[in-house]
């Protein structure tokens, strides 16, 4: 009965070690509940700094960032959101795993406005080369005067309200009666800083209105998988890797879309062959860990855009990833624009625009052309932010008063890749040691208290 006894809390011990080698962390845990967009209004550092009003859902982050009296800056429309780029079953070299995470990113699109620039469109396209504007190059195209949107920015008109589970949000961002900032000096063939008094004028009104929309839905989004061995548990130590396929998670996605009215009163054209641009900057990019980068180089994606009608892809690649310099004009067949940012996996945003613009109560066309762009890397003390630029501009013809209304669309999806630890193949064997021992001190034990009953 002795060795029955002592055989049975052994079995017991064996069978209770299995228990803890599939543990598993709270890490990143799936979603529960329904995500709720919430407005703020405040001061933020991102992008250069300023104010914005922004509307939080989960981890995503949608709004308007603009420039104060204490901190000038222009107008940027930003969506930043977590999002993950793979998940990874790490091995060890026998094969067995070791633990099952996700790999998140910080992902940041965005989009800023400028400056506005006149020019006398002598060839009558509708086109005009910055580098004549910042490089001095010679062009048909004879540069006028412009005007830095770096400025202090007034908020007015902030609304919201919420329909069907929809959050709405309506607010106006101006300058007003501002001296133009630059001329063109035709013979230094270069622009130059306007000193005040000016004979040229002021503008009387630049206005930003903003109609932002964000809802939230459950949705399904397909991970990238990766099989990742390693040395001695350690992440950084990396032997293999293959890929695994998708692995589908269900959650909720936000979708963001704002149309965004520009309305230019007052500006003081030179001549009826003027034309005016306003000229917009667009990126896309990741904020990464240091380590993040070197660890998880499991594939050579890339990043694109896509334009006109002709669907002729701007791709980052080769050696330098330029998308060429050369002024090129986007204008649909069906009045309707679209530049479309995407990477291997997933469409991550799209700037849109009607060819139709209001000049002095008219209708009239607009152009908007790309001039270039390309790849970027910053690098921090502990994360790297890359991705890709692409500028291009609005081009208006002259009136007094200027109406368009472009449109700006993001979608993050909301949902968590839970990290599992199995200990079983690093610790199983301490811990069956230590659950032995465990229990032959208690059977001895039991039998030195059976010894002494007798």
């Amino acid at each position: 009965m002795r060795k029955v006894g002592m055989v049975a809390v052994l079995v017991a011990a064996f069978l209770a070690t299995p228990l803890f080698a599939g543990m598993a962390s709270a890490g990143d845990g799936t979603n529960s509940g329904t995500i709720t967009p919430v407005v703020e209004q405040g001061t933020t550092d991102r992008l250069g700094g300023g104010d914005w009003v922004v509307v939080h859902a989960g981890n995503t982050n949608f709004g308007v960032v603009y420039g104060t009296e204490s901190n000038k800056n222009k107008v940027y429309i930003v969506a930043d959101y977590k999002r993950y780029i793979a998940g990874v079953d790490f091995y060890d070299a026998q094969g067995n795993l070791l633990r099952t995470k996700g790999v998140p990113v910080w992902n940041v699109f965005a989009q800023s406005f400028d400056r506005l620039v006149e020019f006398r469109d002598a060839d009558g396209n509708h086109r005009f080369d910055m580098r004549q504007w910042d490089e001095s190059g010679m062009g048909g195209d004879m540069p006028v005067k412009g005007l830095n949107l770096i400025q202090a920015w007034t908020l007015s008109g902030l609304t919201q309200e919420t329909s069907n589970k929809v959050l709405f949000v309506n607010f106006t961002l101006s300058i007003s009666n501002k001296t133009y900032t630059w001329k063109w000096n035709e013979m230094l063939k270069r622009p130059e800083m306007v000193l005040p008094p000016s004979s040229l004028g002021e503008v009387q009104r630049v206005a930003l209105t903003f109609h932002i929309k964000v809802g939230v839905e459950d949705a399904t989004a397909e991970i990238p998988w990766f099989n990742v061995v390693i040395s001695g548990g350690d992440e950084r130590r990396i032997q293999n890797r293959s890929f695994d396929g998708w692995r589908e998670f269900t959650g909720q996605k936000v979708n963001m879309s704002v149309k965004y009215d520009h309305s230019i009163q007052g500006w003081d054209f030179a001549s009826n062959e003027s034309n005016l641009l306003l000229e917009t900057h667009m990126i896309y990019g990741r904020v990464v860990p240091r380590e993040m980068v070197e660890q998880y180089r499991m594939r050579s994606g890339s990043l694109a855009c896509s334009g006109d009608c002709r669907q002729q892809d701007a791709e980052i690649g080769g050696e330098s990833g330029e998308i060429s310099k050369v002024p090129r004009t986007i204008q649909a067949p069906d009045r309707h624009g679209t530049i479309t940012f995407a990477d291997d996996w997933d469409r991550v945003g799209r700037f849109t625009w009607k060819s139709d613009v209001t000049v002095d109560g008219q209708n009239e066309d607009m152009y908007f052309q790309v001039y270039g762009g390309g790849p970027y890397l910053f690098e921090y003390a502990h994360a790297a932010s890359f991705g890709m630029s692409v500028v291009g501009a609005f081009v208006y013809p002259a009136g007094e008063s200027i109406f368009h209304d472009p449109g700006f669309e993001a979608a993050s999806y909301e949902f968590g890749i839970p990290t599992i630890t199995n200990l079983a193949p690093q610790t199983v064997l301490f811990l069956q040691l230590v659950v032995v021992l465990a229990a032959i001190v208690g059977a001895v034990l039991l039998r030195a208290r059976r010894k002494g009953q007798h």
